[in-house]
């Protein structure tokens, strides 16, 4: 059963927004990223989209990444498959082979990960940031060695983690002995205003931004896998989802999440 979920649609006590947010990192990568899908070639475009299909086989959200790039919409692409395409224009401008280049691969690239790195050392969340930087240096070796099920696992808890800490660190979260309060009453229903899941969190940065609830994988639905399975895989019930697939997919997200929390000023 799966514990942390959340209703979105449900009324919050807003804050006001941060209108005076940081024009980098996050908002930069978005932009870049748009323009990209406009002026790309066609042969990347389908290259790209191909690949996205064949390994949804392994995991069914790279269908929702797929149907959000190969799609045209009105509706704003996805913020995980805009911040895809912006690795995926890295790679078409770094690698010498690009007809051979393998998606997954991306993830072991100096680029990527030093993207990545840079954008944990602009986060302000304290003490603990160069702990974070370890534990996602790591993460890289574990996938370069196939170490899956570690990697996944750890990913999910940086996710969550950094997210914690960077609400905590802009007054959102208060810590109250080993519990986090909701100090502005943001999620409606929490007894004591006591938040125990990554939903919670997320509702409450959604409320700071709604870049967060512009991610398809904080969505709960049937398609996102990366949400649905969350609870059972860190829990240990769900030993199905261990694979280079889910690491790959987690990687983008924290890249996500990381990059964007910097333009939320304190």
């Amino acid at each position: 059963m799966i514990d942390d979920d959340f209703d979105f649609d449900q009324p919050v006590t807003r804050i006001p927004q941060n209108s005076g947010s940081q024009q980098k990192l996050g908002n930069q990568i978005l932009k870049i990223a748009a323009q990209y899908l406009q002026t790309m070639g066609s042969a990347s475009h389908a290259q790209l989209v191909a690949e996205l299909r064949q390994l949804a086989a392994q995991d069914a959200y790279f269908d929702v990444l797929a149907d959000q790039i190969e799609f045209e919409s009105d509706a704003p692409i996805a913020n995980d498959a805009l911040n895809l395409l912006y690795f995926w224009k890295l790679a078409s401008e770094k690698e010498s082979g690009m007809a051979n280049f393998a998606l997954p691969a991306l993830i072991e690239q100096d680029y990527f990960q030093h993207e990545m790195l840079s954008a944990v050392d602009a986060l302000q969340i304290g003490g603990n940031l160069p702990l974070h930087r370890q534990v996602i240096e790591q993460c890289f070796k574990m996938y370069a060695q196939e170490c899956y099920a570690g990697c996944v696992t750890v990913l999910y808890g940086q996710i969550e983690g950094i997210l914690t800490e960077a609400l905590a660190e802009r007054g959102y979260l208060q810590l109250n002995q080993s519990k986090y309060i909701d100090v502005y009453k943001i999620v409606p229903g929490l007894k004591g205003h006591e938040v125990k899941s990554l939903w919670h969190k997320v509702k409450i940065a959604s409320d700071i931004t709604p870049y967060f609830l512009e991610l398809q994988a904080l969505k709960m639905d049937n398609s996102s896998t990366v949400t649905a399975t969350r609870h059972n895989i860190v829990h240990g019930s769900d030993v199905e989802h261990f694979t280079r697939a889910r690491s790959f997919i987690l990687f983008i997200w924290l890249f996500a999440v990381i990059s964007f929390i910097s333009t939320v000023k304190k």
